[in-house]
């Protein structure tokens, strides 16, 4: 029973829920047209109560291909970094990156501007393990992994720049907000972050959404 239990801890359940939502929701598109299109998402949208439509568009995508390599991305670094930060802080900062894209593309393209958030949300994973590779530097595996991911990250952005640039700033403030939600929520299962880090990534964080949300009122 202790051996399960443990194994039942380990596993990213998170991830896995996510990952099952994902599907059910591109599943949608087929199935019931109506429900995918709720799947879109505004910042006057949400501030207007539409939860759940915003939880919704944090798992929706419009075309296989993104959503077979976000679910890749998801199990092998969501899985990782739920094992080394824990359920919540993983489900945390998966939604304060959603919520971090969606307020910088607010603020670029205006409020009502209707988007999805899942690919950006899955980069703000990327943003919490280049949180950890800058908090444990004496860390050398999680500062190898870091480095790695920022090379990724680099090459994903300036393709994107390429392709559509456009969605470059909602890529960006999914990265951002992961690595400063994640710093802000801290990782006890590896070890303590300088309190005083923690504090002024909230207070960025928050602060950047505020300011965001007052520039998408000029568009």
């Amino acid at each position: 029973m202790t051996n399960f239990k443990e194994r039942w801890q380990d596993a990213p359940i998170v991830v896995y829920a996510l990952m099952l939502l994902t599907i059910l929701m591109f599943a949608m598109m087929f199935l019931n047209p109506v429900v995918w299109l709720n799947g879109f998402t505004s910042v006057n949208m949400l501030m207007n109560g539409r939860i759940i439509g915003f939880m919704m568009a944090s798992v929706n995508h419009g075309r296989f291909m993104n959503l077979f390599v976000d679910l890749v991305i998801l199990f092998f670094v969501g899985g990782q970094l739920e094992r080394l930060l824990g359920h919540w802080r993983l489900l945390a900062i998966y939604i304060l990156s959603s919520l971090a894209s969606l307020f910088t593309t607010g603020a670029f393209f205006g409020l009502d501007t209707p988007t999805v958030t899942a690919g950006t949300a899955i980069l703000g994973l990327f943003g919490g393990f280049l949180m950890l590779g800058d908090a444990f530097k004496e860390e050398s595996v999680l500062g190898q992994v870091a480095r790695q991911y920022w090379l990724f990250l680099f090459l994903t952005i300036g393709l994107q720049f390429i392709v559509d640039h456009n969605a470059l700033y909602a890529m960006v403030g999914g990265v951002l907000g992961g690595f400063l939600s994640s710093m802000a929520l801290g990782a006890p299962k590896v070890g303590k972050i300088n309190p005083l880090n923690r504090v002024v990534s909230g207070l960025i964080y928050v602060a950047t959404m505020i300011l965001f949300g007052f520039l998408g009122m000029n568009h």
